[in-house]
C-alpha cells in the first residue's frame, strides 16, 4: 500500500516536473535540450566517467557501477535542499552532479546495453536530468549563469518543491537502479 502511494507521489511529482520543463522560450527548444549554464564549467570530463575494466568482457550493470559513479560526481546522498534558502550554491552543486550521474548512466546504458535490459533505469535518468535542469532554470540554488527572472519571493516558495521533485527523481532512479 505504502509502495503504490509512493509510486502515485513519485509519478505525479515527475509529471509536473516534466510539465513545467516544456514551458518556457530559449526558441522552442526543450529543457533537456539545452546547453547548461555551469555546462563550461562543470560539464563531466571524459576522464571522470568511471573506467570500466579493459578484461571484463560483459559490461558493469548499472547497480555495479553506481558506486563508481557516485565517487566521480561526488554524489553521496539524495540532493535534498528543501530545507535551505532557495540561492544556497551548495545545493545547486549537488543537484547538479546528481543531473550529471544520471545522465551520464544514461549514456552509459545507452552504449552497453542497447537491447533494452535496463530501460526503467535509463527512463528514470532521463527524468531526474530533466528536473535537475527545470529547477536550473529557474535559476535556484545559484545555477543559473543570469539572476533569475521569477521574483525572490515566488522563488522562495518555488525552488523547494521543485528541489523536492528532483530528490524523488533521485530516489526512483537510484530505486531502479538498486532492484534486482
Amino acid at each position: 500500500m505504502t509502495t503504490r502511494r509512493f509510486a502515485l507521489a513519485l509519478s505525479a511529482a515527475v509529471t509536473t516536473a516534466l510539465t513545467l520543463s516544456a514551458c518556457g522560450g530559449d526558441n522552442g527548444k526543450a529543457a533537456d535540450e539545452r546547453q547548461s549554464p555551469r555546462a563550461a564549467s562543470s560539464a563531466p570530463s571524459e576522464s571522470k566517467q568511471p573506467s570500466e575494466s579493459a578484461s571484463s568482457e560483459k559490461p558493469g550493470t548499472p547497480a555495479e557501477l553506481l558506486p563508481a559513479y557516485r565517487i566521480a560526481y561526488g554524489v553521496t546522498g539524495s540532493p535534498m535542499c528543501s530545507h535551505v534558502a532557495w540561492d544556497d550554491p551548495g545545493c545547486g552543486k549537488d543537484l547538479t552532479a546528481a543531473g550529471e550521474l544520471a545522465g551520464a548512466m544514461a549514456k552509459s546504458i545507452e552504449r552497453d546495453f542497447p537491447d533494452g535490459e535496463y530501460t526503467e533505469v535509463e527512463k528514470s535518468a532521463h527524468h531526474l536530468v530533466k528536473a535537475v535542469n527545470t529547477v536550473r532554470k529557474l535559476g535556484c540554488y545559484d545555477m543559473g549563469s543570469t539572476p533569475p527572472k521569477t521574483d525572490s519571493a515566488k522563488l522562495r516558495e518555488l525552488c523547494p518543491s521543485m528541489s523536492t521533485i528532483a530528490s524523488l527523481a533521485w530516489l526512483n532512479f537510484e530505486s531502479n537502479v538498486t532492484l534486482p
